[in-house]
This record gives C-alpha cells, sequence and structure tokens, in this order.
C-alpha cells in the first residue's frame, strides 16, 4: 500500500508540475491553487468568481487535488503556490523536514458527522466493519478518528478504512453497502440524513476544534514574494466578507463549483457554514494541539514540536493587515 502510495503521489505531482510557470513580473500574476471537495475552501472560488483575485492583480488556477496529503506535497514540490491543507498533513510533514506551514484558516470546526448505513444500530455494530476516507494521512482520515473515538471505537483496530478518493465515493460505496459508515461533511451527510440513516456522532456539537482546509504555503515562497502573499490574503478576506455579506452569491459560487443541483443542500450547507467562516483567519492554537497529540499516538514527535504552533504557521502576514486596521476597515 506504501509503494502503491508513492507512485500516486509522483504522478499527481509530476502532472501538477507540467502545470508549473515562473510567477510572471509584469500583468497578472500567475498562481495556481489547491483544494479538495471541502466547503471550507469556498472562499478561493468565491475570490475567483467574483473578480478579487483579478482586482488584486492574480491570473487563479484552482487544481483538484483528491487528498489534504496529496496537496501538502504539491506546496512541497513547488508545483502550487498556495494550497488548501487540513493541518495534520502539515503538521506531519513538517515534522518530517517539509517545507510547509499554514497562513490561515477560515474556520476553526467543520460540519462533520459519523453517519451509518441503516441496518448499523450503534456503534458497537461497526466492529469488524469497513469505513472510508479520501486518502491515509488526510483530513477525512483525522475526522473518522476522532468520530469513531468519540463513539468508543479505535479507528486502527476496530474498523477497516479504506481509500476511495473522494466524498462522492465514499457516499456510494456506502449506498453499495461496502462501507457501513463514514465520517462526512454536511454536504455530503446531508442528503443521508434526509433519508433517516444514523447518525452515530456529531462533531459540530462537540468541543471539537480543527483547522481544515487552510491556506498553505511555504517559507521559501513566503520569503521570496511577501507583496504576492499580502494581496492574496486581501483577496482572501474579501472572500470571506463577502460569504458573509452575500447568501444568495454564496449559493450559486457553490452550486457552480460542486455542480450540485439539490437547492436544498446547497441552502442547507451555506446556512450552516456561512456563520462558521472567521473575519480574521487566524490559526488555533487548540487545533493544532489536538492534531499533535493525535499525531503522537501513533508516532514519536520530537520535543520542539510540541506546545510550539509556531513550528507549522505564520501569522505575520496575517496581523500585518490585523495591524493597519485593513480587516475593520472590510466590515464597516
Amino acid at each position: 500500500m506504501k509503494s502503491a502510495n508513492s507512485i500516486l503521489l509522483t504522478i499527481a505531482l509530476l502532472g501538477l508540475a507540467s502545470l508549473a510557470e515562473p510567477i510572471l513580473a509584469q500583468g497578472p500574476t500567475r498562481i495556481r491553487y489547491g483544494v479538495t471537495a471541502s466547503v471550507a475552501h469556498l472562499p478561493v472560488f468565491v475570490a475567483r468568481d467574483s473578480g478579487l483575485f483579478a482586482k488584486y492583480g492574480f491570473d487563479t488556477e484552482i487544481i483538484h487535488v483528491r487528498g489534504g496529503a496529496l496537496i501538502t506535497m504539491t506546496i512541497m514540490s513547488g508545483s502550487v503556490e498556495f494550497s488548501g491543507a487540513g493541518a495534520e498533513s502539515v503538521v506531519a510533514a513538517r515534522i518530517e523536514g517539509g517545507d510547509v506551514l499554514l497562513l490561515a484558516c477560515p474556520v476553526d470546526t467543520d460540519a462533520v458527522y459519523l453517519v451509518a448505513r441503516p441496518e448499523i444500530k450503534s456503534a458497537a455494530d461497526l466492529k469488524g466493519k469497513a469505513s472510508a476516507v479520501t486518502r491515509l494521512g488526510s483530513t477525512t482520515h483525522f475526522y473518522l478518528r476522532t468520530a469513531l473515538r468519540h463513539v468508543g471505537l479505535d479507528a486502527e483496530k476496530d474498523v477497516t478504512i479504506l481509500q476511495l478518493g473522494a466524498g462522492g465515493e465514499i457516499v456510494g460505496a456506502m449506498m453499495s453497502g461496502r462501507v457501513a459508515a463514514a465520517a462526512l461533511t454536511l454536504h455530503n451527510a446531508y442528503p443521508l440524513m434526509q433519508k433517516g440513516w444514523p447518525v452515530l456522532a456529531d462533531l459540530s456539537k462537540a468541543d471539537f476544534i480543527y483547522p481544515s482546509s487552510c491556506v498553505a504555503s511555504s517559507r521559501g515562497f513566503l520569503k521570496g514574494n511577501p507583496a504576492v502573499v499580502e494581496r492574496f490574503l486581501k483577496a482572501y478576506l474579501e472572500a470571506i466578507r463577502l460569504i458573509k455579506k452575500d447568501s444568495g452569491l454564496s449559493e450559486r459560487v457553490f452550486k457552480k463549483w460542486q455542480r450540485d443541483a439539490d437547492a436544498s443542500v446547497i441552502k442547507k450547507t451555506m446556512e450552516v457554514y456561512g456563520p462558521l467562516f472567521k473575519p480574521v483567519p487566524s490559526v488555533p492554537d487548540k487545533g493544532l494541539e489536538v492534531v499533535v497529540k493525535e499525531l503522537a499516538r501513533r508516532r514519536p514527535v520530537p520535543k520542539e514540536f510540541l506546545n510550539n504552533p509556531g513550528q507549522f504557521r505564520d501569522h505575520g502576514p496575517l496581523e500585518k493587515l490585523v495591524k493597519a486596521g485593513w480587516v475593520d476597515q472590510l466590515y464597516k
């Protein structure tokens, strides 16, 4: 499995590297941004579709990548300048010496539900059954481990975890009976919940803080392109303001992105996520602590990474905008 994963990573990175081109010195700055299907990536799509990226001088290509672990690799390879990555994949990469860090996190929590097939009556019924994630080491993997632990199960011992590539494939596997349960974000969970499928755990109601789908980059890129980073964050923060101000726009962008024809799912998703987006998308200490502790359950973590969130983030560019009063002006 490890060998197969390495091959897949290599193929993905070679494909993305073929798209690479130097950042333009004149005219719009060409940037690439990697995303998964997480709703928390919405500010990037709003910034593109509303013209905010163009306003700040960017020609932006959004690249869909299956799984946070792959996205983190694209940053370290230089295939993308910015990317949306979950904290776990970034923390794991940094501990291994990778040049990747978090710049901003639009939400502190996520609407995640451990949904099971109708024949599953309790968490105990999941023992020996299969669950699924996009990729091992991804945000969905973190959600699954957390949700299973919440109901008293051990993800490493009590279930078999399959890698299925995307939320739609996971839902399809649940419908066919191949997978008994999965930790799904609202967009994928809501249709199953409407059918009456059991929800074994609701992490949105738990004391659950996890920096998901954050803005990530590399220290090398930040150091060499401070003006580009500042312009990017301005477009990103203005997009968050638009999401909170204009639900109609958010719904239209979300529908175009997800190609979801079910208006009720779109509306419900925006109702839940709109308030979750933070005007100042800082990377939470508690979320990073949770991730480091979770990682330490499965492998040794060097002491210099414990209780040291600065190893995994750089708040400098965001704090500069806050201290200058730029964010306050957005909301006046």
